[in-house]
């Protein structure tokens, strides 16, 4: 009696519990069928075909903006200084007077000196006078003569002692920060204040080594300060290289000089982009490459009946610019690739293609089931 019992009770929680089961499989069946009919994610990005085209190899190096005309103004002789005619960060111009030392002492001598000359030159004058009447010899002509042409060196010296405490300028320039004051005695020799040049043309000297290739003279450069900075880009015509190679690094230096209205700051370190070779190759804009710790890549698109499949391509990449980058492994001419937007795709998802009236493809991509990730070719 009690085995019937526990046989009824079995029974009826194996009903129940199929029961729950087909109640359960209705619920997910109705989920199912739910979520279907809601429309699939998509986003909109560009697209577009590979082609072969000449692409510009360039090299990178570091150069330095240099100016002609620089120079380190320095005393060539000692003395106190009398006056100071330049404020720092002023323009001058060539032949104005920059600094005085003190030449009270020489104008003094000059004007003895000058005395003398003088002196000599009248008895100079009576001597051929006398050697005319017969009266003097062509000895004492000598003599005075001599004498003469000594005193006036003694006037030129000091004369020349008196330009070199006179400092002016050399060219039209830019002055430099000095602290140079009134009564400051200089030493020989003695660095006071830097002149940079206002007019003319920049250099830049920059190195490049043989293994990259020559650069022609006359061959423009691309000059851009480094990041951090005004991202100025000019550009730069090479006028000259050296006739050998560096005995130290193997590099041959190189000087470009930049075009006219070019403003850089003289001594800034720069990035020089050259040009050493063009080839063909492939081309995509930089928003079509993505980057993760596996590589570079870009998306493939398949078709896939009236729609295309996104492919995850590796790639290899070359020079890149703002705005575009060279692949040199990893795509084929003709194949159709995400360019804009691409960031929203994912390996396998599904996308849709159309055109706008621009003429640009429209790529739409839906999010599709799962697909195992392929490997970076």
């Amino acid at each position: 009696m009690n085995t019937r019992r526990w046989l009824i009770t079995l029974a009826a929680c194996v009903v129940v519990l199929l029961v729950l089961a087909g109640v359960k499989y209705q619920h997910i069946q109705a989920a199912i069928a739910f979520g279907q009919s809601f429309p699939e994610p998509s986003a909109t990005v560009q697209a577009m075909t590979v082609q072969l085209e000449p692409v510009e190899q360039r090299v990178n190096t570091i150069g330095e903006v240099l100016t002609p005309q620089q120079l380190m103004l320095r005393s060539e002789l000692a003395g106190r200084i009398e006056s100071v005619a330049m404020v720092s960060g002023q323009s001058v111009k060539k032949g104005q007077v920059l600094l005085q030392l003190d030449i009270r002492d020489d104008r003094a001598r000059l004007e003895a000196a000058a005395a003398r000359a003088k002196l000599a030159e009248l008895k100079l004058k009576r001597a051929q006078r006398l050697l005319k009447s017969r009266t003097a010899s062509q000895d004492d002509v000598d003599q005075a003569q001599a004498e003469f042409d000594i005193a006036r060196a003694s006037v030129t010296e000091l004369k020349a002692i008196i330009d070199k405490k006179t400092l002016v300028a050399p060219f039209d320039a830019v002055v430099g920060l000095h602290h140079l004051e009134v009564g400051e005695y200089l030493d020989a020799n003695t660095e006071l204040v830097e002149l940079v040049g206002e007019h003319g043309a920049l250099w830049v000297d920059f190195n490049l080594p043989l293994s990259q290739g020559e650069v022609a003279l006359g061959e423009t450069v691309v000059i851009e300060l480094p990041a951090g900075e005004s991202r100025q880009q000019v550009s730069a015509q090479v006028i000259a290289r050296s006739p050998g190679l560096s005995e130290m690094s193997r590099n041959r230096h190189y000087r470009a000089e930049l075009q006219d209205g070019a403003v850089l700051p003289v001594n800034a370190v720069v990035n020089v982009s050259v040009s050493v070779a063009s080839r063909e190759g492939m081309r995509v804009p930089t928003t079509a490459v993505q980057r993760d710790p596996l590589g570079s890549y870009v998306f493939r698109l398949e078709k896939e009946g009236k729609a295309y499949r996104a492919q995850r391509q590796g790639v290899k990449l070359g020079a890149e610019s703002a705005q575009w980058v060279s692949v040199t492994e990893g795509l084929q001419a003709g194949m159709l690739i995400a360019t804009s937007g691409a960031f929203k795709l994912a390996h396998g998802m599904l996308a849709y293609v159309g055109t706008r009236p621009d003429g640009t493809v429209e790529v739409r991509a839906s999010a599709a089931a799962p697909v195992e990730e392929a490997s970076d070719e």
